[in-house]
């Protein structure tokens, strides 16, 4: 038995719409959930957001694949204040009159529902650029690197890494047991583009998974988003936590290596 029914999956293939009652359903058991985790992560200390619009705390929309999909999303990510100011320091401007910030521009940590899984996942678009460029000049930084290597290293081995876009579990990815082996996590990390790539770290779980039961899917999301927190504020740009000229002085470098 889980708490997402195989019926509330089914609601989110094609054919099915927000007037739909079964749709419907499988919307307020995300809510529903978000109503369960949200307090416990702010008794946690943990620093994360839902949507301020009360209306669209559940999307459709996801930072993984920015388009508006058969998936229910429940995202967190910056304050809106903070929020407001990185996108300022992107270039964004009118932000009031635009309707507020776009959340696939920001390190994002989503619930999501799609037709065949559900997902726990941190991810960094590449229109969340600014934070993008933030995390590739921390890891210029060699104890940085080794702490980014062992913020995965303490996760579990089922957590799932990787590049790709979309909505489902790619086979281009790896497990976190895979990225204890040599030197594979440096190899991997040298090929990600900024601009070009998602960064992608979570876990995926197949309709009617026992980690999914009514009894345990409180802890086990809290918990997996407390887990995730951890790697979300390392990468997270804050005037406390400020690569850019790392990351300006690495570009530098490389244009006078190619020229």
């Amino acid at each position: 038995m889980s708490y997402f029914t195989v019926q509330n999956h089914m609601a989110l293939t094609a054919g099915h719409g927000q007037a739909d009652e079964a749709f419907q359903a499988a919307y307020n058991k995300l809510l529903e959930l978000h109503n369960a985790v949200y307090p416990r992560l702010r008794n946690h200390g943990v620093d994360l957001h839902p949507r301020w619009q009360k209306a669209s705390v559940v999307v459709q929309e996801s930072a993984a694949a920015l388009e508006q999909s058969s998936a229910l999303v429940l995202p967190y990510f910056r304050s809106r204040e903070q929020a407001e100011m990185v996108e300022r320091l992107m270039g964004k401007e009118n932000i009031a009159q635009s309707g507020g910030v776009d959340t696939f521009r920001h390190p994002v940590i989503e619930l999501r529902l799609t037709p065949y899984s559900f997902a726990i996942e941190l991810i960094l678009s590449p229109y969340a650029w600014w934070d993008q460029q933030n995390f590739i000049g921390k890891l210029e930084l060699p104890h940085h690197r080794a702490t980014f290597r062992q913020i995965l290293m303490e996760m579990d081995g089922d957590y799932c890494f990787g590049f790709w876009q979309g909505l489902e579990l790619s086979e281009m990815h790896l497990c976190n047991a895979q990225l204890r082996r040599g030197n594979i996590l440096d190899e991997w990390m040298n090929t990600f583009a900024d601009g070009q790539d998602w960064l992608r770290v979570g876990r995926w779980y197949e309709p009617e998974a026992s980690a999914l039961h009514p009894s345990y899917i409180t802890s086990e999301v809290l918990n997996t988003i407390k887990s995730l927190n951890r790697l979300y504020h390392f990468l997270l740009w804050t005037s406390n936590n400020n690569f850019q000229d790392f990351y300006e002085k690495r570009q530098r470098y490389a244009k006078r290596l190619y020229a």
